[in-house]
């Protein structure tokens, strides 16, 4: 009996050594993971996915993340071709491609790609201006992401991306530049503006061809003006009642003193004191519409109706 129990603990001893062994055997593998097995040091393998045996002491793995990596570049002072500097950030997404090159090929592949990278970057900016840094920076990435990725694909790697993220300036540059936009809008500004004044200019030039041919527009005219301003405050209105129409002596005379008869309810002040006892008379279907105007400037304060000299339509001339 007692031989039995001395021989019982040798036994668990070795079944606890077992249990030991065969759990630091078992090594499980994402499914994002790559791992290549060494055994004393030889490569002997890739393990797949899930749990794999490895024998403990004789065997090793080296796991590998095969996903996008995203890592920031460390900010550099790069000189552009017309010798201005500039602080750029940038950022490099990559993944491995090939786990074998990636691990026997360059020690640690992360740390050369991203140096590698700042390299080319900084060649590649001191081969441009900085008009054309700042107005092609996809340009410029893609070029880096090209050369990046013809040197690191030895190591069985490859870039998806290469992003510029801020170029910083110096304040004077940030100044000049802030000065070129503004002067380049004061430019877009003068150039609409002079387009908008010529464009004015000959449709004045037409409405005045098209008035001197019809003089009963320009009359209409006058009278819309009229209309218009009815609905104003206090406002002094200079027009005219005398026309160069054909009708009765008197008819001038007559409408002098219908407007200065409704002077007293309305506010309206009538000068008659500027129109020329020589000055042609308008018709009479002219005067009641004037007198309706008047009338109805009745709310508006106000009015002063001046006799002018009228100008003869048939004498406007337009620039064409």
């Amino acid at each position: 009996m007692f031989e039995d129990v001395e021989l019982l603990g040798p036994i668990l001893v070795f079944l606890a050594l077992a249990v030991i062994f065969a759990l630091r055997s078992l090594r499980q593998i994402n499914q994002w993971e790559v791992a290549l097995k060494f055994t004393f040091g030889k490569y002997s393998g890739r393990l797949q996915p899930g749990l794999n045996f490895v024998v403990p002491l004789a065997q090793k793995i080296y796991r590998i993340d095969t996903r996008i990596r995203n890592r920031d570049l460390p900010a550099q002072m790069v000189i552009t071709r017309d010798n201005v500097t500039a602080m750029i950030d940038a950022v490099v997404y990559y993944k491995v491609i090939d786990v074998e090159k990636a691990a026997l090929n360059v020690e640690n592949f992360e740390t050369a790609v991203k140096d590698r990278a700042r390299v080319v970057l900084r060649d590649i900016v001191g081969e441009i201006t900085l008009d054309e840094l700042l107005s092609r920076r996809d340009e410029v990435s893609a070029q880096v992401r090209a050369q990046v990725e013809q040197f690191v694909s030895h190591w069985g790697l490859h870039i998806e991306a290469i992003a510029l993220q801020d170029i910083q300036l110096p304040q004077e540059m940030q100044q000049a530049i802030a000065r070129k936009a503004i002067a380049e809008r004061d430019k877009q500004y003068v150039i609409i503006k002079s387009q908008a004044d010529v464009e004015s200019a000959r449709n004045f030039a037409e409405a005045a061809r098209i008035l001197a041919e019809a003089p009963g527009a320009l009359e209409l005219r006058r009278l819309e003006a009229l209309q218009g301003i009815t609905g104003t405050g206090n406002t002094k209105v200079v027009f005219d009642l005398a026309k160069y129409e054909s009708g009765p002596s008197n008819t001038r005379k007559e409408a002098i003193a219908a407007a200065a008869a409704m002077q007293e309810p309305t506010g309206v002040r009538v000068d008659a004191s500027a129109a020329p006892a020589a000055q042609p008379m308008v018709s009479n279907m002219k005067l009641q519409a004037e007198q309706a105007a008047i009338q109805g400037a009745q709310s508006s304060g106000n009015i002063t109706a001046v006799g002018i000299p009228a100008v003869d339509p048939s004498t406007l001339k337009t620039g064409g």
